[in-house]
């Protein structure tokens, strides 16, 4: 009866105790995500970036003013709504305006940046991820001089070519629309100034050749031959002049001309150089003017209502509407951006005891929210009670989950994305390519 006693006592010892040999060895026979020597690295900078840092002064930003008092939230939300329903009518009405010119409706996105001209006759565009530049010109059948659509098509992409951060911001009408309907109050509106960089390195591209003669292509000599051709309108009476050409990641400057301010932010935010490098890909393919239709604005995608509300509450003590002119800055778009990146893991994700997982979920909150990545582990929108649950899973099993349950199948595919790509500039990082 003693022994009897005895085993019932021991059996849920047991039980447990080989539980926990099968999830140990159901841990170490998983491909792990990240090699155990890069989980440092995530969310902190190496020492050596540190060290650099503090040779390197930091970039000049635009200030905001301090105050004492914190701003009423609900008065930022009620603002943040005008400014949402402000950007939704200007979109409106620049779209008509367009469908009445061209016919037709394109406008930016993610990954590709798109601009009129003041009197919309003219409609370029770069694609951050092919590479492809496009030219067109809106144009009557008479009008059709060879020598005219060559001089026209060549002054326009040349042009296009040179555009600086500002000019592309200006060539932008919606955005300068809803700026000028924005209160003039520095209080709860940050604005900026952006940038007279060029947006492509020119120095980088070969001699170009254009060409049109009639609507045949004609060959020549040069490098990079840039042919135009006709295509129909839409509009009666009118054909669109055409050109195209390809632009190579030299030109399209993608890392090197964001490394020194990326490094100097995401020390400051205690984030890895590396995370912030792979949402910039995913996000916009390191598109400047990149616009989503949610609106997120720039480099690193920023939604001002929501991760620009918490990031500028953590910058400056108090949250702030981001008018289009600070988010088009790239400077300001990759401090908000970090910022955000450090409320994340410092803030909302500060009970998830496990480093790696903490980053994951950031990833994934990056994207959808931390209500939304609540779901993934709980399947409600409650993160106090998955905290619990994930604080007893392994990285790679916090990661799984996360491709696997996420609510939302861009998300799952952001996680991978993200995550791919942060050990691609992990690498570049170690040998000194960034």
């Amino acid at each position: 009866m003693k022994y009897e006693n005895l085993i019932i006592l021991l059996t849920p010892i047991i039980l447990i105790f080989m539980l926990s040999v099968i999830d140990f060895t159901d841990e170490n026979n998983t491909h792990n995500n990240e090699k155990q020597t890069r989980d440092s690295e995530i969310v902190k900078a190496d020492p050596q970036e540190k060290a650099d840092q503090q040779q390197e002064s930091e970039p000049e930003l635009e200030k905001q003013p301090q105050d004492e008092k914190l701003a009423d939230t609900s008065d930022i939300d009620s603002l943040q709504a005008s400014y949402d329903e402000i950007q939704k009518e200007e979109e409106s009405a620049f779209q008509e305006k367009i469908e009445k010119k061209w016919g037709e409706y394109k406008t930016s996105s993610q990954k590709e940046w798109l601009s009129y001209s003041e009197n919309q006759n003219i409609r370029r565009s770069v694609n951050y991820e092919t590479g492809e530049v496009t030219v067109e010109a809106l144009m009557s059948p008479e009008s059709m001089v060879p020598e005219n659509v060559k001089k026209l098509l060549e002054k326009e992409t040349r042009n296009f070519l040179n555009i600086t951060e500002a000019q592309a911001f200006k060539s932008d009408e919606i955005s300068q629309n809803v700026e000028k309907r924005l209160p003039d109050n520095n209080e709860t509106v940050a604005r900026s100034k952006p940038s007279d960089h060029p947006l492509f390195n020119v120095n980088e591209m070969p001699p170009l050749s254009f060409n049109y003669s009639g609507f045949v292509k004609v060959s020549a000599s040069s490098k990079t031959l840039v042919n135009a051709r006709i295509r129909k309108s839409k509009i009666k009476n009118k054909v669109i002049a055409q050109t195209k050409l390809k632009l190579d990641e030299r030109v399209l400057r993608k890392t090197s001309q964001y490394a020194k301010i990326l490094k100097i932010m995401a020390n400051k935010q205690k984030i890895s150089p590396a995370l912030v490098y792979a949402i910039i890909e995913t996000e916009s393919n390191f598109n400047p003017m990149a616009k989503s239709n949610i609106p997120a604005f720039g480099l690193m995608q920023i939604v001002p209502r929501t991760a620009g509300k918490d990031a500028t509450k953590h910058l400056w003590g108090k949250p702030k509407v981001l008018a289009p002119s600070y988010l088009y800055s790239s400077i300001n778009n990759i401090q908000i951006g970090t910022a955000y990146l450090h409320v994340l893991y410092y803030k909302y994700l500060r009970k998830v005891k496990n480093s790696q997982s903490r980053a994951y979920l950031a990833i994934a909150a990056y994207n959808t929210g931390t209500t939304n990545v609540a779901r993934a582990f709980v399947r409600q929108k409650n993160f106090n009670r998955a905290t619990r649950k994930i604080n007893k899973l392994s990285s790679n099993k916090v990661y799984r989950t996360l491709v696997k349950r996420l609510p939302f199948r861009e998300t799952r595919r952001y996680v991978k994305k993200v995550t791919k790509a942060m050990n691609h500039y992990w690498t570049m990082q170690q040998q000194n390519v960034i």
